[in-house]
């Protein structure tokens, strides 16, 4: 394996090693404040992955760095994004899944579904609902699933998506204490 290859490889560490090594560890969370808010390894910092390379400045320095994510991919490319920066940092395999199946306690807090999961239910019901309305009502009803496509087509290429946008301000994914 070559110099460069090697050094984009970072260390993994179990549940179990993550939980021994805690109190020298920074933990942070890179899912987002609705996921996070759900539930959370405690002592855990929230840094969203899509806010971390402006938030640089947050992440304690001094300690071992332990990147935390639902399943392990999102903490990965955060792992990749900061050894881009100069740091050295490890990913907990399997995420907070993992860490529960390992019979780990984990704060709760208020459940609330992912916007990325209130888009797809909202979006697919749309999609589906429009086809059987145009098959079985009237082919007019088949303008709702190309205004869902036109939607999602518009999402992919600006990257913003005003229906996760407009989502993230219902009063049902509010966090605790958080202004609208």
């Amino acid at each position: 394996m070559t110099q460069s290859a090697q050094s984009t490889i970072y260390k993994y560490l179990s549940p179990e090693q993550v939980l021994q090594a805690k109190e020298q560890s920074v933990l942070l969370d890179v899912r987002s404040p609705i996921e996070f808010e759900s539930e959370h390894i405690e002592g855990a910092l929230n840094i969203p992955l899509s806010e971390l390379e402006q938030r640089l400045d947050e992440i304690p320095k001094g300690k071992d760095l332990v990147m935390i994510c639902r399943s392990g991919k999102r903490a990965e490319r955060g792992a990749y994004s900061l050894m881009c920066k100069g740091m050295e940092p490890k990913v907990m395999t399997g995420g907070v899944l993992a860490w529960q199946k390992a019979g780990l306690s984990l704060t709760e807090g208020k459940k609330m579904l992912p916007i990325e999961r209130q888009i797809q239910l909202i979006v697919g019901v749309g999609v589906l609902t429009g086809v059987l309305l145009g098959v079985f009502v009237n082919p007019w009803f088949l303008v709702v699933p190309g205004f869902f496509g036109a939607g999602l087509t518009f999402a992919g290429l600006s990257g913003t998506c005003a229906l996760g946008l407009l989502l993230m301000k219902a009063p049902w994914n509010q966090l605790p204490g958080s202004c609208q």
